[in-house]
């Protein structure tokens, strides 16, 4: 079921709700590439997980 809490376009994910730009889990973990993040390239979706 899709999380209209949680917007998503990464249709590769295997939690992409499919139907609708949005995630299926219940809450995501955001990680961090840079410290301190200073933009949102810095930044990504942890709880991704390849289709």
């Amino acid at each position: 079921m899709a999380n209209s809490s949680i917007g998503c376009n990464v249709t590769e994910c295997k939690h992409h709700a499919k139907s609708i730009n949005q995630c299926t889990l219940t809450h995501i973990e955001v990680t961090k590439h840079k410290n301190p993040a200073t933009c949102s390239e810095c930044t990504d979706c942890g709880s991704f997980e390849k289709q």
